[in-house]
This record gives structure tokens, C-alpha cells and sequence, in this order.
């Protein structure tokens, strides 16, 4: 059963992570079209997935939402690494929902819960260098570039760069 709603706008849902929604991270965990630009490189089991799940989603106090639209499952969005002042974001949509702003919309909703909500003072983000999409989407939300970890991921055949922003509480442009 699908978990109840967390927050909610015109176009998306986000609601909470449930033992249901283990087929979702294990299609995402395994999907070339996903996984490569989440730097997972080895293929992840229905087991593995539901040890992410105990140890990391009902374990440590992150916030792990359901991206939803029109009802149906589109993707994660999470705030993770949570500690008294800080937190990172990271999203990733199936590929069917890419180009609708559904993941800045997403992401959106979870960065005003935590400087809002959880009363966060910074949110980090990171991408892989040539992941655009994502760079532009945390830069389109206020992020500021603050570093690249050179060589950081083997990932396709190759060394890649990641970059690295983060957001203050008091850039946050509130709605």
C-alpha cells in the first residue's frame, strides 16, 4: 500500500517510502537510463535493496519521499547525511518524467521542508560533471557551485568529475 501524503502541490505528490515501494528502487538501482548517473555500477539484488531500506531509509532519519504524478510512482527525492544544520538533496525521476520539471518541482517541495520544516541552515547537492540536467535543476533552484572532486566516480569506462553546490538558509527564495 502506498504511503501517505507528505507534501503535495499542483503537479506533484511526495509521499513516504514504504517496504511496498521496494520494486521502484530496485528497477532504479538496475535501469542503465538511472543507475549510471547515481554512480551505482554493480547490479543491486531484491536483497540489497531491502537492506538500503532497513539500514537507511527506516534507520537514520532521512527524509525519503516517492515523487508521484498523476498518482503513479515517477521517482525518488531525498534528503540524506541530515545532521543538526545541514543535509544533501538528491532526485532522480524515470526517464518517461524527465523534461516536465517534475524533478525541480520535487526537489523544490523538499528544500522548503528542510529550511523551513527541519530549520536546516545549508543543503549540499552533487552531480556528475556531464550530468546537465541535473546541474542545471539544483543551480535553477539557487545552489552555488563550491567545488569539483576531480576523477571522483568511475563510471562508463571512465574517471568523472563530481560537482559539488550547496544552498544557505538565507538564499532560499521562499514562495
Amino acid at each position: 500500500m502506498p504511503g501517505p501524503v507528505f507534501i503535495d502541490s499542483e503537479d506533484v505528490t511526495l509521499r513516504t517510502l514504504e517496504r511496498d515501494d521496494l520494486n521502484l528502487l530496485h528497477r532504479s538501482r538496475n535501469d542503465p537510463a538511472i543507475r549510471s548517473w547515481l554512480t551505482f555500477e554493480t547490479p543491486s539484488t531484491m536483497d540489497d535493496i531491502e537492506s538500503f531500506y532497513e539500514s537507511t531509509v527506516l534507520g537514520d532519519g532521512n527524509v525519503n519521499l516517492v515523487v508521484c504524478i498523476d498518482g503513479e510512482p515517477a521517482g525518488t527525492v531525498v534528503l540524506f547525511d541530515i545532521s543538526r544544520h545541514s543535509a544533501e538533496l538528491a532526485a532522480w525521476l524515470f526517464p518517461e518524467y524527465h523534461g516536465e520539471e517534475y524533478g525541480r518541482e520535487a526537489s523544490e517541495l523538499l528544500v522548503d521542508h528542510g529550511f523551513s520544516d527541519l530549520g536546516l541552515h545549508r543543503i549540499r547537492a552533487k552531480a556528475l560533471a556531464d550530468n546537465e540536467p541535473s546541474r542545471g535543476l539544483v543551480r535553477s533552484l539557487g545552489f552555488s557551485k563550491v567545488g569539483v572532486a576531480r576523477d571522483a566516480v568511475f563510471q562508463r569506462g571512465a574517471y568523472r568529475d563530481m560537482v559539488r553546490y550547496d544552498l544557505l538558509s538565507d538564499e532560499w527564495r521562499t514562495s
